[in-house]
């Protein structure tokens, strides 16, 4: 968190053919997952979805991306994380 990291993929493996399932393990403020973005975009690739294992609520990440019209789903939602140690999550229904 906080490093800048190049990802490259070699353009035979992503094509405009490709339909993508974009997978996180966590949702911040969404600079890996823009990085991913951009490449399937620089490939033609249609983004069918995003999944996050869980999603810091409490930064942007996720909302950018839900208001670019990307569907969004995340296992869990962090909506707050307290001082004492202890996290707040964020209830959801079977949308999530």
């Amino acid at each position: 968190y906080g490093r800048d990291y190049d990802i490259t993929l070699a353009r035979k493996f992503l094509t405009s053919e490709d339909t993508v399932l974009l997978v996180d393990d966590f949702l911040a403020v969404g600079k890996a997952m823009n990085g991913l973005l951009d490449i399937c975009s620089q490939a033609g690739a249609k983004v069918a979805g995003i999944g996050i294992a869980i999603e810091k609520g409490f930064q942007e990440g996720g909302n950018h991306l839900r208001e670019a019209g990307y569907a969004v789903r995340s296992i869990a939602i962090i909506d707050q994380m307290r001082d004492d140690g202890s996290i707040v999550f964020r209830e959801q229904d079977g949308n999530r």
